[in-house]
């Protein structure tokens, strides 16, 4: 049974190691044996595969298909993993997709926030930092593409707020350049912050972006698009496809294994769950570049 309760079913999965290695349905057909029209329908979805096809296609495209077909064809086996207390989820809709963003309230006084990542800055949003009374003190960016960016400027109501994008996503968000406020570096921002009684670190994490970075604060770790339950958001070019699988393999080793792992979209996770399942994670290392 195919798993819907996950962000990327097993079809996305594949494309997205189809694209990253540079293989077309030919190759992977020639390699695995499969035929092409059963690929493509297994890609869209049309088609579930079973547990043999992602053994062979994990072959081919270098990633274990045995842990993968533990989550991605067993619903039952999706993480149900609640943030910490001080972490207060929004499931915004972007252009008709969900997409999460995250306030993190302050140990010592919930109403100074922080935002991570925005949804677009839609209504949900909005609504609940008003109706939680909140003032947010910082927005931080894990990267600039218009769902997770987007909007940032409806969530401040002070002048004088950091918004905390790396310089190398900078183009993807025009928006943030137009800012009239202080726009940081997120290791600037991080710095700020500690002086104000924060405790946030950030990580670089580029491939899904040039630009893509990773907050952990309190037990948390917000990853944006560079990882997500049972799969990965797409690199920005297949020749990024390398590089954010080495950005994933450093968040992964340098955090504790009950660390939780917030996604931009999909559910919440822990680092020793994915390291159990997730394809992105259980790379083969021989013939492949990891």
């Amino acid at each position: 049974m195919l798993n819907l309760l996950l962000e990327d079913q097993a079809g996305d999965v594949l494309k997205k190691f189809r694209y990253g290695r540079k293989k077309s349905l030919k190759d992977v057909s020639g390699a695995s044996g499969i035929a092409m029209d059963l690929l493509r329908d297994l890609e869209s979805g049309n088609a579930t595969p079973d547990k043999s096809q992602l053994l062979s296609l994990g072959a081919v495209l270098g990633f274990d298909g045995e842990a993968m077909e533990r989550l991605h064809l067993h619903p039952e086996t999706t993480p149900e993993v609640a943030p910490p207390p001080h972490l207060v989820p929004v499931r915004e809709n972007y252009a008709g997709y969900a997409v999460w963003c995250t306030l993190i309230r302050h140990p010592e006084n919930p109403r100074r926030a922080l935002l991570v990542d925005t949804g677009g800055g839609g209504p949900i949003l909005l609504e609940t930092i008003s109706r939680l009374d909140l003032e947010i003190e910082a927005v931080l960016l894990t990267h600039g593409h218009g769902d997770h960016g987007g909007g940032f400027e409806g969530a401040i109501l002070k002048e004088g707020v950091p918004v905390l994008i790396s310089q190398r996503d900078r183009y993807l968000l025009p928006e943030a350049n137009q800012y009239a406020g202080p726009l940081l570096t997120p290791d600037e921002g991080c710095e700020r912050l500690a002086q104000t009684g924060w405790k946030v670190s950030v990580t670089e994490a580029p491939g899904h972006t040039p630009g893509s970075v990773a907050y952990h604060i309190g037990g948390a770790l917000l990853v944006g698009d560079t990882l997500f339950c049972g799969s990965a958001g797409r690199s920005d070019t297949p020749d990024s496809f390398s590089v954010q699988l080495d950005s994933i393999h450093r968040l992964i080793s340098g955090f504790p294994p009950e660390t939780i792992l917030i996604m931009g979209h999909g559910p919440f996770t822990t680092i020793a769950r994915e390291k159990a399942h997730n394809p992105f994670i259980r790379v083969r290392e021989q013939g492949f570049a990891p």
